[in-house]
């Protein structure tokens, strides 16, 4: 079926979501331009020892086993007897098995993770450890806890030939080196001093009242910006700092409620600028 794909070449113009965006223009450096793209996912097929990598443009919220989001897929051939079906979907949602093609899959924010999940997942159909959440999340954590300790984490299996995991790899330095600061007292609007997502840099042409604490608030807010008045410029920039604000306060179903309005108005611009 590969054959009849059709290759598109188009960048990430149509992209919504920041970090996938980021991490894939990061992957690209080792991987190559990806083997398939569309306006909303990429693909890599035969790389870092997964039988395929997609990145999702999506940014979904994933409480387990501490607040992160998804957007990265990583696959494998591997046929999991149907007796660990139950447990491991239990262990996490973040393991995808097909049963038909034997197929399993993981989903996170990294290549990392998705390395840690599958090896979880080939101990598990192997025998060599009783499949539980505990012992999922120990291993995620542990993980983690490497790469907080300046440890590069390591499998037998998986080459890691973008270097993720190693703690000083250049995309997570560059990260820690612009950490978000906040504006202080007496900084002027407009100080590149302060990068707070919070701070209103345009008072006069603030849209007062706008929430992010529930769906509802989300709404209701994005009601007022329709009926404020402002330029269309204007009323998507308000909705996108509210996005913001919901998503990094992990409200993703405000965030979504933003989302819709924001896609609804980029429509709205390419009519404008037909």
């Amino acid at each position: 079926m590969r054959s009849f794909v059709k290759f598109i070449t188009e960048e990430y113009a149509y992209w919504e979501n920041e970090e996938p965006v980021n991490y894939a223009k990061h992957l690209e450096k080792t991987f190559g331009k990806p083997d398939e793209m569309t306006n909303s996912q990429l693909c890599w097929f035969s790389k870092d020892g997964f039988k395929r990598i997609v990145i999702k443009d999506e940014y979904i919220l994933h409480g387990s086993p501490a607040p992160h989001y998804d957007f990265i897929y990583c696959y494998i051939d591997l046929q999991v007897p149907e007796k660990f079906a139950e447990p491991l979907a239990e262990s996490s949602g973040s393991i995808l098995i097909d049963f038909l093609k034997g197929e399993v899959g993981a989903r996170c924010g990294s290549i990392t993770a998705n390395a840690t999940t599958l090896n979880y997942v080939l101990d598990v159909v192997a025998e060599r450890v009783q499949p539980s959440k505990k012992e999922y999340e120990k291993r995620i954590l542990g993980m983690r806890k490497m790469f907080e300790n300046g440890e590069k984490y390591e499998l037998e299996w998986w080459p890691d030939e973008s270097n993720d995991a190693d703690p000083k790899n250049k995309y997570y330095l560059e990260e820690e080196s612009n950490p978000r600061i906040p504006r202080k007292a007496g900084q002027p609007a407009g100080s590149k001093k302060h990068s707070d997502l919070y701070t209103d840099e345009n008072p006069k042409g603030t849209i007062h009242g706008l929430k992010f604490a529930t769906p509802a608030d989300a709404k209701a807010s994005v009601s007022k910006i329709k009926n404020s008045g402002k330029k269309h410029a204007h009323k998507i920039q308000a909705a996108i700092a509210m996005e913001q604000r919901a998503k990094a306060a992990g409200k993703a179903s405000a965030a979504s409620v933003y989302r819709a309005y924001i896609n609804k108005m980029k429509k709205k611009t390419k009519e404008m600028n037909k």
